[in-house]
């Protein structure tokens, strides 16, 4: 019965999600002797590996990743030896992606002096006339198409790298939201009173990582040089245009509205908690959510009057605060379902049939790994969990309490964390009513469903933009694989 139920749940899910394959461990045993922190490596389609291998770039001697990599990046692994190529694979991925965000910095350099001077005629109302003292890298008839231009390649890099859940950075990010207000300039112009490109941080930002790149060997020490662009205006040039013309990006809309990506940066589908998705009461857990609640509503009214200004314009990262809180209060409400998982799945190990104990330890790994798709890998404590967990041998019962104690504790982390400095309970995390609802399998099965509905309401208030661009807009998302 278990079975059927969820085979049930797994459409059902299936039908509701965008669901992401991610690798199993394959041989248990043979995993458990290297022990590793995080054995998941994101599976690379081979279109994008190839496109990523042809950009483009400024560096000297650039990455190769051969077609042999790009079929490892693409397939599961199913022993040691595996796993270690595709680590080395994957390393090699992340190299050349780091090779494009560097050459597209030093773009960045050159383009900022160009928007700067660009608002300076907007702001003016003068017409435009294309000279060499606007600092642009190309010639167009308007301002409008010069700064789609840019928008067009910001947003080409910005989606190349959430494709496989590369790393971004807070320079990128600033820039291109930066564009974004400047291309709506109409709209925002009663807002716009100091130049937004005469930024410090930006620059310092985009400086300071140019400096890296080239410490890296991704760059060649003349990038700093301020003609550096125009003496490569070949590689330039080829470098969106080979972007651009792949099979990954044939069907991607450019200059799209933008501006639900912008409320979610901000948290404006937070704002108002009416679907309870924040402090709603979890099913079979007790938690005092009003601490939580009260720092919340505080943090709304300062972040409605910084999204009604249109700060953000100049500081795209001047509201940390209220962002970090709600991470934390996600995380915590996650834990929370995954205490009450665990909990009742080592209660159970006593109980039911050893193929039903299987099924529903499966069903919890499928779902925690859903969470971790949704929140971008970024939990190195969930990854090792659900590794653990997944090689567990059912039989091993002291290993699975262990497991389930740990993700107890790390809820109450989390949880006193919201709650400080008002309390410093160990145990802020109760369990409601468990204990005398063992007997049967329906209470995992209603708790992984609960979870479900909660996962989906997630990812629907962050329409169209996902929870995952907001986090790497936030920069809490973690490498994916360390060689």
């Amino acid at each position: 019965m278990i079975a059927k139920i969820c085979t049930f749940l797994l459409c059902c899910f299936a039908i509701m999600s965008n669901i992401k394959t991610t690798e199993s461990a394959g041989n248990s045993q043979i995993f458990l002797q290297i022990n590793p922190i995080r054995f998941f490596v994101q599976r690379t389609h081979v279109n994008y590996s190839r496109m990523l291998n042809n950009v483009k770039t400024f560096r000297d001697h650039p990455i190769v990743i051969k077609s042999k990599d790009q079929k490892i990046l693409s397939k599961d692994y199913k022993n040691i030896k595996e796993y270690r190529l595709k680590l080395k694979s994957r390393d090699k991925l992340e190299k050349k992606a780091k090779d494009v965000k560097c050459s597209f910095c030093v773009i960045v350099k050159s383009n900022i002096l160009c928007l700067k001077n660009l608002v300076e005629l907007l702001k003016s109302g003068k017409p435009f006339i294309y000279n060499k003292k606007l600092h642009c890298l190309y010639n167009y008839k308007t301002i409008e198409n010069t700064i789609l231009h840019l928008k067009w390649e910001a947003e080409l890099i910005v989606k190349l790298l959430l494709a496989d859940n590369l790393e971004t950075a807070q320079w990128l990010w600033s820039y291109f939201l930066k564009i974004i207000a400047t291309r709506q300039y109409n709209q925002n112009k009663p807002f716009i009173r100091e130049n937004p490109f005469d930024d410090d941080q930006l620059q310092t930002g985009v400086s300071d990582f140019i400096g890296n790149c080239i410490a890296e060997k991704h760059l060649p020490p003349t990038a700093m040089e301020s003609d550096f662009v125009s003496k490569n205006i070949s590689i330039y040039i080829n470098m969106f245009t080979g972007i651009r013309k792949s099979v990954y990006f044939v069907d991607y809309v450019l200059d799209r509205n933008y501006d639900n990506m912008i409320e979610l940066f901000y948290l404006k589908p937070f704002w108002n908690d009416q679907r309870q998705l924040l402090f709603g009461q979890i099913a079979q857990v007790n938690v005092d959510w009003s601490k939580a609640k009260q720092r919340h509503e505080v943090e709304v009214v300062i972040t409605r009057e910084f999204v009604k200004n249109r700060t953000w314009i100049y500081k795209p990262y001047g509201r940390f605060d209220h962002q970090m809180l709600l991470i934390k209060i996600i995380d915590a409400r996650f834990y929370c379902y995954f205490s009450v998982m665990l909990h009742v799945y080592e209660k159970q190990l006593f109980i039911l049939e050893e193929e039903t104990v299987k099924d529903i330890k499966n069903l919890i790994c499928y779902f925690i790994n859903e969470a971790l798709i949704l929140t971008a890998f970024k939990d190195e404590f969930l990854v090792m969990i659900l590794s653990e967990l997944d090689l567990a041998k059912i039989s091993d019962t002291d290993y699975v309490k262990d497991i389930s104690a740990r993700v107890r504790t790390k809820a109450n982390v989390i949880l006193n964390d919201l709650n400080a400095p008002y309390t410093n309970e160990n145990d802020l995390l109760r369990f409601n009513g468990v204990e005398n609802q063992l007997l049967t399998n329906d209470l995992i099965m209603r708790i992984i469903t609960n979870f479900i509905v909660y996962l989906n309401e997630l990812k629907s208030i962050c329409l169209p933009s996902v929870y995952e661009t907001f986090l790497h807009f936030m920069g809490v998302v973690v490498k994916s694989s360390t060689v």
